[in-house]
């Protein structure tokens, strides 16, 4: 409908002449029907009969009245004769040419059409190589990251590898290094060990081992309660544990020959002798000390 307006528009434009023209001839033809009705005998009064008067009529004024009016008539006749052929020629000419605009806007829309369509697949066409040449460079781009992702993971592999070598001949070397001080350690100890052992034997043979034992003795004596059930020739065996210092952390009688009483006693006299007096010699030092606790009666 909307199209259809600018056509009307269009086509009134452009036959305003033929359509003025037109409606000249329909006013043209309004206008001979009316002179003709004018001309129309009119319905003459009756005249009264008078007893002593007569009307005489002209007939040959009356034919040419007559002939004058179907002259006329037939003017116009032939006027509206000649102004419908005319409308009916124009409205011809006009039809032909609204088809003709028609078929114009049918082949101007077709054209249009076609050269849209012609459009849309060169469009499409770019699209699709764009497309293409996209996806060709993202292929080539991934293709590109893949290698060097590839050559990052060798490399990192690589690396690894040799930080993992490197590593085990540091782990390895370090081994060897904390092997050689162990074993220089226990060579040391071992050395010290004989040392020792060697100065223990000796001090042993001086005596100087028993002079200790009956040091301890003697202080853990002098500690002692008696207790009531304690006999004559009490003898027991006893395993102290102590630090460096002397201070006792474990009192043990392992055999005696009184009861159980005479047993916490022996215990708490040691426990009461803490700290143990030090060895003579250094050397004679031991965490673990057994002595035989034997009171004089």
């Amino acid at each position: 409908m909307a199209r259809a307006l600018p056509l009307q528009n269009d086509f009134l434009r452009e036959h305003a002449l033929v359509l003025a023209l037109s409606v000249l001839l329909h006013l043209a033809l309004v206008v001979l029907l009316a002179l003709n009705l004018n001309f129309l005998p009119l319905r003459q009064p009756q005249p009264q009969r008078l007893a002593i008067q007569a009307t005489v009529v002209d007939q040959s004024a009356i034919r040419r009245r007559e002939q004058e009016k179907e002259r006329q008539r037939r003017e116009a006749q032939a006027a509206a004769q000649q102004a419908r052929e005319a409308e009916r020629a124009e409205r011809e000419r006009a039809e032909r040419e609204r088809q003709a605009a028609l078929e114009r806007q049918q082949a101007e829309r077709e054209r249009q059409e076609q050269q849209a369509a012609s459009q849309r697949r060169a469009e499409a066409e770019t699209k699709r190589r764009q497309e293409a040449e996209t996806k060709r460079r993202q292929e080539a781009e991934a293709r590109r990251r893949q290698q060097e992702a590839e050559q990052a993971r060798k490399a990192k592999e690589e690396a690894r590898r040799k930080a993992e070598a490197e590593k085990r001949a540091a782990a390895e070397a370090a081994r060897k290094a904390a092997a050689e001080r162990l074993q220089q350690q226990r060579e040391a100890e071992l050395a010290r060990q004989l040392a020792a052992e060697e100065e223990l034997m000796a001090a042993a043979d001086s005596g100087a081992l028993d002079q200790y034992a009956e040091i301890i003795r003697q202080k853990v004596e002098r500690n002692w309660i008696r207790p009531a059930s304690a006999r004559e020739g009490l003898n027991c065996t006893v395993l102290v544990r102590q630090i460096p210092g002397g201070e006792v952390v474990e009192v043990r009688v392992t055999e005696c020959n009184g009861d159980a009483a005479v047993v916490r006693s022996i215990e708490a006299a040691v426990l009461r002798s803490s700290p143990l007096p030090p060895p003579p010699n250094p050397a004679l030092f031991e965490r673990s000390l057994r002595f035989v606790f034997r009171p004089r009666d």
